[in-house]
């Protein structure tokens, strides 16, 4: 990306250069022949490459003045009126020069960019269709109006065509941008818009999307100068304050992402996406009031949103309101963020319907830790009489069926579910709550519900003994998903030096990731020692992960799906949360397992040392 915009900068410098050389020469032939339309008419076109438009605009008026039958002279006026946002001025030029010459391409170009502006695709699509074939001039509105169309691959096509012999049209690059990006190709769109705000610092657009793209990688730092410079240039968009407040959030500004959002409202009362990004931030400070209405707003103007409705959800579970919260969940389907895989069984859902004797399918969705809370309701399914089969992640299958026998369990692969098969229902895991969880009393009271490998238990119980007699406790202190926004969930490992600190503890490393370096820099700062066989595998091998478990006194955890193992074979365990995770209910002991215990960071704290100052007093108890 640094190449890619050094190469720009390169180029850009390059031109300037030739074109300074270019209009000494025309200054020097206009002197000569002052009144010589086409002089100042190159001149002014020149001028305005050299970013002089208010100059440029006199030149090409002048040559107007004095030939005022030549469509390119109007054409170039109504470029550098639609340069200078006077856009109907622009659009009269436009007009005048393919009144003059129907074969006019810039003036065609520029007419179809604006009717495109304003939303006439078939008036832009019927001016580029009346144009000659194959005109290299006019590959940008082409590939600008096969974006419109969702012709992906015909608008990069264009788009590239066109920068190959004008590589330095920042618009260009920012319509390539946007096509990149809504293909997912997120490394080359960053660096089309990083050349396209380069070239033309003054296009709020391409700054704007760039600050998304960069907030999406965890470039958070970058990501805010150009979220702060598009607020510059378009104060009064309440898109760009929008983008500003995810920059915001994503290095720790909450005050500040909040106020974006409240200001994105305030210009656009029915701005959904700000309504909802504003739950989202109530729903991480615990202000679980001000979070439910913003949600409410934002499902009332976009009750089509699958993303607001399915953060909606979380609030509403959060805040204990199970059959509404449950409802909403089943928004996830429509969203891009929970991507559920695509299922094509021809089975009608199960919907509640009685099950004595009835054959019904449930199939895994989502993260570990989420299929390990929702398979606590398969259990319900085999107890009203259906004979369940269930698709599980390969890694838990053998766990599965150990623990549930009277299931047929499998590994959720290709061709797992045969055609020849026949079902009365199918379901997603992730839809059972909705139908079995509507309230506390229907979560189960018993742990455990896994049943670790005996041959398991035995070899880390002959791993776990020589430590000696203190208790032996387990922790692990972040997701393996981490993201910019999910990183302020977590504590760092430094945060955790009160509870590690407990005298006579036994620490066992659960952590699933590669964390060697921050261990070894705990153990080296802090005098401690935390066990851990860099042979094993924490994150597949979950047969030996059980064993381990079972072998614990204690977990210590964040929400990850280390805290769902011990829970669901029922080990003691504290889970260290942020405030915002929404399983427990706001309650302080997890309904799904009731070995786990919440501990919770307050809304008004602005760290954790409260929470591990109360974890590591009982622990030390």
């Amino acid at each position: 990306m640094a190449e890619a915009m050094t190469t720009a900068a390169a180029e850009l410098g390059l031109l300037a250069l030739q074109l300074r050389t270019t209009a000494n020469a025309q200054h020097e032939a206009l002197a000569a022949d002052p009144n010589n339309p086409a002089l100042l008419y190159g001149l002014g076109r020149t001028m305005g490459q050299l970013g002089q438009h208010d100059l440029a605009l006199q030149l090409v008026g002048q040559a107007i003045a004095r030939d005022p039958g030549v469509a390119d002279y109007h054409a170039a006026l109504g470029s550098g009126l639609l340069q200078a946002r006077h856009r109907r001025d622009a659009a009269e030029e436009f007009r005048e020069a393919l009144r003059l010459d129907a074969t006019c391409v810039e003036a065609r170009a520029g007419l179809a960019d604006l009717l495109l502006d304003d939303g006439d695709v078939v008036g832009a699509r019927a001016l580029l269709d009346q144009a000659p074939d194959g005109v290299p001039a006019l590959a940008r509105s082409l590939g600008r109006l096969a974006l419109v169309e969702a012709r992906w691959e015909d608008a990069t096509r264009y788009l590239l065509a066109h920068l190959g012999t004008t590589p330095l049209d920042a618009n260009a690059l920012f319509y390539l941008g946007v096509v990149l990006q809504t293909r997912e190709m997120l490394e080359p769109a960053t660096a089309s818009y990083r050349q396209a705000v380069l070239i033309d610092p003054g296009l709020f657009e391409a700054h704007a999307n760039l600050s998304t793209l960069l907030v999406a990688t965890g470039e958070n730092a970058e990501a805010l100068v150009h979220a702060e410079e598009a607020v510059r240039l378009a104060p009064d968009r309440a898109g760009v304050y929008l983008n500003r407040a995810n920059a915001r959030r994503d290095i720790g500004d909450l005050a500040g992402a909040i106020a974006d959002l409240q200001r994105a409202v305030s210009f656009d009362p029915q701005y959904a996406e700000a309504w909802s990004s504003l739950g989202n931030l109530y729903h991480d400070l615990a202000e679980t009031s001000l979070a439910l209405d913003a949600h409410a707003r934002a499902v009332a103007l976009a009750p089509h949103l699958a993303q607001a409705r399915w953060n909606r959800s979380f609030t509403l579970l959060a805040a204990g309101q199970l059959p509404l919260g449950w409802d909403e969940y089943e928004a996830r389907r429509g969203t891009v963020a929970a991507r559920p895989e695509p299922r094509e069984f021809g089975w009608p859902e199960w919907t509640g319907q009685p099950l004595a004797g009835r054959r019904i399918l449930v199939w895994r969705e989502q993260g570990l830790g989420d299929e390990l809370l929702f398979l606590t309701c398969v259990p319900d399914l085999i107890s009203a009489g259906a004979d369940v089969t269930v698709l599980v992640s390969p890694r838990l299958e053998s766990i599965v069926k150990r623990s549930m026998p009277r299931a047929a369990v499998r590994a959720d692969l290709v061709g797992a579910v045969h055609r020849s098969e026949s079902f009365d229902w199918q379901i997603s895991m992730a839809s059972l709550p909705r139908q079995l969880r509507r309230d506390r009393s229907q979560f189960p009271t018993e742990s455990p519900r896994l049943i670790p490998n005996d041959a398991q238990r035995v070899r880390w119980k002959g791993r776990l003994e020589p430590f000696g007699p203190g208790r032996k406790i387990g922790i692990c202190w972040r997701s393996g998903l981490i993201t910019p926004e999910r990183r302020r969930h977590y504590a760092p490992l430094a945060a955790w030096e009160p509870i590690l600190r407990v005298p006579g503890l036994v620490w066992v490393n659960l952590q699933y990731d590669e964390c060697e370096a921050e261990l070894a820099q705990v153990e080296s700062s802090w005098g401690v020692s935390i066990h851990r066989w860099v042979r094993d595998d924490l994150r597949n091998d979950l047969e030996s992960v059980l064993g381990l478990l079972a072998g614990l006194d204690l977990v210590v955890t964040a929400p990850t799906a280390v805290s769902s193992l011990a829970g669901a074979i029922g080990v003691p365990t504290i889970q260290v949360d942020s405030g915002s995770d929404w399983t427990a209910f706001g309650e302080t002991r997890s309904p799904w397992f009731p070995s786990i215990e919440v501990a919770a960071r307050r809304a008004e704290e602005a760290d954790w040392g409260r929470v591990m100052a109360e974890v590591a007093g009982r622990l030390g108890g």
